[in-house]
């Protein structure tokens, strides 16, 4: 019987990507490593696979390869039955923020920090423990070189498709040097025992103007952390706690930017303020409180008050 192949892609940890502004180069290279990993599993076994685009909205590979005739799912919270899988691979991995390596975040530059238990994880571990949730092992990860120190304990292969300072593969050699990994994970799937970690999952946001943008009827927050009863419960809340952050965001970001316009009108030098400057060149703008805000136009206050 053919086996049920899961490949779950990433954008950032793909071969060759420098730059995350050249969206178009990006997602070919995003493309370009999935159809290898497709490849090499398809010359050496016959498998029923599937993909999942996890980068953003999950629509950057979806149209090239659901032409081709893969079943492919827009992000994790679209899979369908992941139960069926045999097994799975995650294809183009970062670093979770604050390591290492190329745009290391956790889910979104909003979110500071992810704990499952008391342990900080990134994505890739997330992801791990989710599919062992429905009992699929996960033989295979490609990624930043930064990622691998965060899966202290995996026993399934890896490669380092994508590195600081690493020389762009063509897809001939990317081929070459990736498939005796892939042939190793594979030869290997039936040995790679998924264990679950049921520890409630808890997501730090990067400020104030973002806590108070999650609903507390929909959501738990307990200490300034929003908290999920485990793995799986996160995941199915994932969809929906976005939506809510994508709008704190662009409340954020047109406050910011209201600011900024403020601060060039009145061409008052923010930065000779001990604070202001702090603001204005160490925070990231996401996480600007109220209070942050308030003070900047105070600054502003007194400048047009001593001209």
């Amino acid at each position: 019987m053919q086996s049920k192949i899961l490949v779950l892609a990433d954008m950032e940890g793909c071969a060759g990507i420098t730059d995350m502004k050249q969206y178009d180069v990006c997602r070919a290279r995003m493309t370009e490593e999935v159809e290898r990993v497709i490849q090499a599993i398809e010359n050496y076994e016959k498998a029923d696979i599937a993909v999942a685009d996890c980068h953003n909205d999950g629509k950057n590979i979806v149209p090239f390869f659901s032409e081709k005739g893969y079943v492919c799912y827009e992000h994790i919270w679209s899979i369908k039955d992941i139960a069926q899988y045999d097994c799975a691979m995650l294809i183009g991995f970062h670093p979770k923020k604050g390591e290492a390596g190329f745009y290391p975040h956790t889910i979104r530059p909003d979110v500071d920090e992810l704990y499952l238990g008391e342990k900080s994880i990134g994505e890739v571990a997330l992801l791990i423990n989710w599919l062992a949730s429905h009992d699929v092992p996960v033989i295979f990860v490609s990624g930043d070189d930064a990622v691998k120190k965060e899966l202290t304990g995996y026993g399934g292969e890896f490669y380092v498709s994508n590195a600081v300072g690493a020389e762009l593969l063509d897809e001939k050699v990317l081929s070459e040097q990736m498939t005796p990994h892939i042939k190793k994970a594979l030869d290997s799937k039936n040995k790679i025992v998924p264990h679950y970690d049921d520890h409630e999952i808890r997501l730090r946001l990067i400020g104030e103007n973002y806590d108070k943008f999650v609903p507390h009827e929909l959501f738990s927050v307990k200490d300034g952390l929003v908290v999920f009863a485990d793995t799986e419960s996160f995941v199915l809340s994932l969809r929906s706690l976005c939506e809510f952050l994508n709008i704190a965001e662009q409340y954020q970001g047109l406050r910011t930017r209201h600011l900024i316009k403020r601060i060039r009108e009145t061409e008052f030098c923010v930065e000779k303020d001990v604070k202001g400057k702090e603001l204005m060149n160490q925070k990231d703008w996401r996480a600007l409180s109220d209070r942050d805000i308030d003070y900047l136009y105070g600054l502003l206050e007194t400048g047009k008050n001593e001209k």
